[in-house]
């Protein structure tokens, strides 16, 4: 009987992890990259908003306040809306610092805007969001978090792309800065395979990148027009997007990058991608409605971590069978394939990076993160499954 049952979630881990690996290495070999375009002056610049929502950031905020001060649009046609909360005065004294403040209004730079507490009544970035949409009145928004750096060209970058009818968002791929931290380097090596070599191959081929929640752009009448930001989804970033690509519209991936700091504690990285597996499996029931676009995205975010659960499950079982003195024929069998296809689909991730061998040990520090979240992620699905919880980026 354990033989048997072990075997079963060894294939199941063995169907998810050989399709996994299939697309990741296709991707590898594509040699796709993101969309670049060089906008020069263009015939007329619609009015952009940038929205940030900004709770409890004061150690953050400076980094997309200031480089905000320097991105190349006609300030006229440039808006800013910060959202915060009622209990955060801290982070507005901080905002004060760098943008001319009071009686709501800001001044960051000559780009004009207002900060507003969040009164929905619910927490949470993806709450916060939708509640700025009530104060903007452009026809594109971009969405940037308080850690994030703005390029400089990114506003005149996405207006060109977003000229095309069809694309209804742009998101630009996000680098990690660099520190001497080992685990700043590993979310350095994470990031670069799914923005430089995932997210591209997927957006050539079925006009889907993923929107990651940050440094993207979108037509305010379409995101509208699909109900907004999900507030029940622990990843209002891919739950939109299965919304966006049901509705057959694409998202683009482009250069130039944003850059994003670092999580520097263990704990918080673990807590991080947990929200984001967690919020990857409930979105699985979104995501099918956007066959066979989203079929990549369901793979890596949503499939993949319940085949780590059942692969995890089929060795437990399988090593207690040995201890207890079963011929585990059929474990004995599976479990050679099993670590072969989990070697095949390591291997594109590990030969992409720049990084060489010395990436290797960084991407299995990224290995330990994720799976410790993956565990954890199954302990919030059952306690508290809608949780939205807060990125965690101080020293």
């Amino acid at each position: 009987m354990l033989d048997l049952v072990s075997a079963v979630f060894s294939l199941i881990s063995i169907s998810i992890l050989s399709a996994n690996s299939a697309v990741v290495t296709l991707a590898y070999l594509s040699r796709s990259r993101p969309v670049e375009v060089y906008p020069e002056n263009l015939y007329e610049y619609p009015e952009v908003t940038i929205v940030v929502p900004a709770y409890r950031e004061r150690s953050s905020i400076h980094h997309v306040l200031q480089s905000l001060k320097e991105v190349r649009y006609p300030r006229d046609k440039l808006k800013v809306v910060v959202v915060g909360e009622s209990d955060d005065i801290e982070t507005y004294r901080e905002i004060s610092k760098f943008c001319k403040a009071g009686n709501q209004l800001l001044n960051c730079g000559e780009v004009v805007g207002i900060y507003i507490e969040n009164s929905s009544g619910v927490r949470g970035k993806p709450a916060a969001l939708n509640y700025a949409l009530r104060y903007i009145n452009t026809d594109i928004l971009a969405v940037y978090d308080a850690e994030d750096t703005i390029h400089p060209d990114h506003v005149l970058t996405a207006v060109k792309i977003l000229e095309d009818s069809d694309v209804v968002a742009v998101q630009f791929i996000r680098e990690v800065a660099n520190t001497s931290s080992k685990l700043s380097k590993a979310q350095i090596a994470d990031f670069y395979f799914f923005y430089e070599v995932f997210q591209p191959y997927i957006a050539h081929k079925t006009g889907l990148a993923e929107v990651c929640g940050s440094a993207f752009f979108i037509k305010v009448p379409h995101l509208v027009s699909i109900g907004g930001f999900n507030i029940s989804s622990p990843t209002e970033d891919l739950d939109l997007t299965y919304r966006i690509g049901a509705r057959r519209w694409k998202v683009v991936l482009a250069y130039p990058p944003s850059t994003t700091r670092p999580i520097s504690r263990f704990s918080s990285l673990v807590k991080q991608r947990a929200r984001w597996i967690r919020g990857g499996i409930l979105s699985i029931s979104v995501g099918l409605r956007a066959v066979p676009r989203s079929i990549p995205l369901l793979l890596i975010t949503g499939f993949t971590p319940i085949a780590a659960i059942t692969s995890t499950i089929a060795v437990a079982v399988g090593f207690a069978g040995l201890l207890l003195g079963f011929e585990m024929t059929l474990f004995r069998r599976v479990i050679l394939v099993l670590a072969a296809v989990c070697v095949l689909g390591s291997t594109p991730v590990v030969l992409a990076n720049p990084g060489g061998r010395s990436a290797l040990k960084y991407l299995a520090v990224m290995s330990a993160v994720y799976y410790l979240a993956i565990w954890r992620a199954v302990f919030e699905l059952l306690t508290a499954p809608r949780s939205w919880t807060k990125s965690d980026f101080k020293a």
